[in-house]
This record gives C-alpha cells, sequence and structure tokens, in this order.
C-alpha cells in the first residue's frame, strides 16, 4: 500500500484525512466496537447511527471537522451516558461543528479508545 504524507494543520487534519481515505483511524475503532446487549435504547441508537452511516451519501459523511466524526461522537456519548444525555451532548456536539473549529474532541466521554 502506498503511503502519503501531508503536512497539515491538526485541526484539519480529520477533513483531510475523511476527503482522502473516507474515514479515520479513530472513527474505524469506533465503528468496530460490538452493538451492547444490556439498554435497548442505547442499543437501538447505535444501530440507528451505524444505518445512517451506511446510508447517508458521502458528501455528507465526509465533511465533519471532528475527530471521531459527530455520528460517532454520539455512539460513544450513547454508550458513555445513555440514550437521553448522550443525545444531549450529540446535539451539543453539533452545534459546535462548523467551519474553523475541528481536530481531536471527546469532551464529556468516559470511553478510552
Amino acid at each position: 500500500m502506498d503511503k502519503f504524507e501531508f503536512n497539515v494543520d491538526d485541526k484539519l487534519r480529520p477533513s483531510v484525512e475523511r476527503a482522502l481515505t473516507g474515514t479515520t483511524e479513530l472513527d474505524t475503532k469506533i465503528a468496530s466496537l460490538p452493538i451492547p446487549a444490556g439498554n435497548q435504547s442505547v442499543k437501538w441508537l447505535i444501530l440507528l447511527l451505524r444505518k445512517y452511516r451506511k446510508l447517508a451519501p458521502k458528501s455528507l459523511r465526509c465533511r465533519c471537522v471532528f475527530e471521531p466524526s459527530c455520528s460517532h461522537y454520539s455512539e460513544l456519548a450513547v454508550r458513555d451516558h445513555g440514550a437521553i444525555r448522550g443525545l444531549k451532548y450529540t446535539i451539543s456536539r453539533l452545534r459546535r461543528c462548523k467551519s474553523g473549529n475541528g481536530g481531536k474532541d471527546l469532551t464529556n466521554l468516559k470511553t478510552e479508545i
């Protein structure tokens, strides 16, 4: 496999990496986590998020400026805090997701990846 190196500001790295490869290493790790067996609302929200990631157009999926992407962050937030608080943190994250922001953001998350 060929490797390329780019000298990119850390805030821009997730966007550049997603644009070139479609994902980042952290997003891939989160997507490979097993579906939790316990709480049904958490399980269904994670299944919905994963379905969204498969069905959403690439132009929408690959534009997130944060690491992990907003949908992957949402999955971790729901896993860590449950459905209601996880969705609250997701909405907060989506409000921050705009040009000029970016970089690694694991705010409010406990899970170590």
